[in-house]
């Protein structure tokens, strides 16, 4: 039997296929009851069906709350522009590389001509590393860097 290195996984594996897209033009009062209702923490903005930025809670709680922003306001002017992606064809290892590069906790995936096909969060990728190396994860010590004085059972 043939193991797969993890990190060599495609990302097709990981997308979040029930990803919300919307269009630049939506306004910020709908983009936030979209995210409301799906109890997600971003979305992707698309112009002409590519992506054109990315909105998350940390735009509305660094652009939107400090502005007093009026829900009228389109999230064009409002979204993070051109964001990170890559193909659904990219690896496990290509998008920690990306996010840690670039500091996002998102990051749109996408097809050839740039549309939207799924979204992959921090939170999908930490949890399919867990599963991935579960005795690893199950061994953590509660803190970093604890060690034990005695062995357990001895």
């Amino acid at each position: 039997m043939t193991t797969i290195d993890p990190f060599l996984r495609p990302l097709a594996e990981l997308a979040d296929d029930a990803f919300i897209a919307v269009e630049e033009t939506a306004s910020y009062g709908s983009v936030l009851a979209s995210l409301r209702q799906a109890h997600a923490g971003s979305l992707i903005v698309t112009r002409g069906g590519a992506v054109a930025g990315i909105f998350t809670e940390r735009d509305v709680l660094n652009k939107c709350l400090l502005e007093a922003t009026r829900p009228e306001t389109p999230v064009r002017e409002l979204m993070t522009p051109a964001p990170a992606t890559l193909p659904l064809t990219a690896t496990v290892r290509d998008a920690i590389a990306l996010m840690n590069a670039r500091r996002v906790r998102n990051l749109p995936l996408v097809d050839g001509r740039g549309a939207p096909k799924g979204l992959l969060t921090v939170g999908r990728l930490i949890r399919f590393l867990a599963y991935a190396f579960p005795a690893e994860v199950v061994n953590l010590p509660p803190r970093p860097g604890q060690v034990a004085e005695e062995v357990d059972g001895a």
